[in-house]
């Protein structure tokens, strides 16, 4: 169980209690302590698939905004800053917020009897102006925001996981972050011990510790291509029968949403003219497995969403395959579209979805 995961109401005990030093300087065991962590947008890795600075300044930014949460001085929380401050500050910076390249986490450090836990206290973000001076654009307080944290999914590209929220994010400590104090501690007199605290909490194999683990899942969506700009059978009759069945099943069309463009009573039949399709890929004893979310049918100028059991109760059957059997067998052509939140170039789809199959999920993109 982390460290007080729902109490933040912490005193901050330093660093006065601890057991005798290891060998590196770092001690055995220390009480509730607080750290402060550089998270740079610039180093963090493509392999864990997302980027903790820039998703949550683009998580509370428009909130910030708006009031819902509300941004402090410093993390002593003793002074609001108005929104309108956080505008000023932008316009003289020389990225937005949302661009950023410097977080700050606050956090609780625990170790006993070799067993390490943290908290989340809060974010603070420093900028430049555009003379190079610093910008500090205040202090956000992680209770003011967790049930967002804990509901929002982060996004991730290609290598990440497809429905990892911000919550699990943080916890997880893939990222890559630098420890720039711990207690009172500044490393200013003993740079090494950074260093050495961080690889003490976050890699020692002696240590135990519950982070959490980034699962095997990937959110495809890609285009099955149309038969006038493809010469593969297969296509002309994917495209064939499913016509034929929203045909056959106009109201379910309708109850999709198409009743705003087309009429109940017209004998017109639809053409559908696009089809892209939305995947959850997981594995299984590390084979890529394939679960179909949904189809949007590009009709008359309009998109149409069905969703799964929308398509079920349609009943499609293609060369006596049920829809979900044939679609993962994709013997038809295709563009992948969007890997999780990546937009993938039509040129560079092959190459990545022959990674999915037979790469490291980590490593689509390499």
């Amino acid at each position: 169980m982390r460290l007080f995961k729902y109490t933040w109401s912490i005193a901050a005990i330093w660093l006065t209690s601890c057991a005798p030093n290891n060998t590196n300087g770092t001690p055995k065991n220390y009480e509730v302590t607080p750290a402060l962590l550089h998270v740079d947008a610039l180093s963090q890795a493509d392999s864990v698939g997302f980027n903790l600075t820039t998703g949550i300044a683009e998580l509370i930014y428009p909130r910030i905004l708006t009031g819902d949460i509300p941004l402090w001085e410093d993390s002593k929380r003793r002074i609001i800053l108005d929104p309108q401050l956080l505008i000023i500050s932008e316009k003289n910076a020389k990225v937005p917020f949302v661009n950023v390249s410097d977080m700050f986490l606050h956090e609780y450090w625990q170790l006993f009897k070799r067993n390490f836990d943290f908290s989340v206290e809060g974010f603070s973000f420093i900028g430049q102006d555009k003379n190079g001076k610093k910008i500090n654009y205040g202090y956000v307080h992680c209770p003011d925001l967790i049930l967002l944290l804990q509901s929002e999914k982060i996004p991730t590209n290609a290598n990440g996981p497809a429905n990892l929220t911000f919550w699990d994010a943080l916890h997880s400590n893939t990222f890559n972050f630098n420890l720039v104090q711990f207690g009172a501690n500044d490393f200013i007199r003993n740079p090494r011990l950074s260093a050495a605290l961080k690889y003490q909490a976050i890699s020692d194999k002696k240590i135990f510790r519950e982070f959490y683990t980034l699962d095997n899942t990937k959110r495809i969506t890609y285009r099955v291509l149309h038969p006038d700009i493809n010469s593969n059978k297969e296509n002309k009759g994917f495209y064939k029968i499913i016509e034929q069945y929203i045909n056959d099943n106009k109201q379910t069309i309708l109850n999709a949403g198409g009743d705003a463009y087309f009429s109940h009573i017209s004998n017109k039949p639809l053409q559908v003219v696009n089809i892209t399709v939305y995947e959850n890929w997981g594995k299984f004893k590390n084979i890529p497995t394939q679960t179909i979310e949904g189809i949007d049918l590009f009709i008359d100028k309009h998109s149409i969403h069905l969703s799964i059991n929308q398509l079920r109760e349609m009943n499609v059957q293609i060369n006596l395959q049920g829809l979900e059997e044939y679609l993962s067998e994709k013997r038809f052509d295709f563009l992948v579209e969007t890997i999780n939140n990546q937009e993938v170039p039509a040129h560079k789809s092959e190459k990545l979805y022959n990674a999915l199959i037979n790469s490291p999920w980590n490593k689509i993109t390499y």
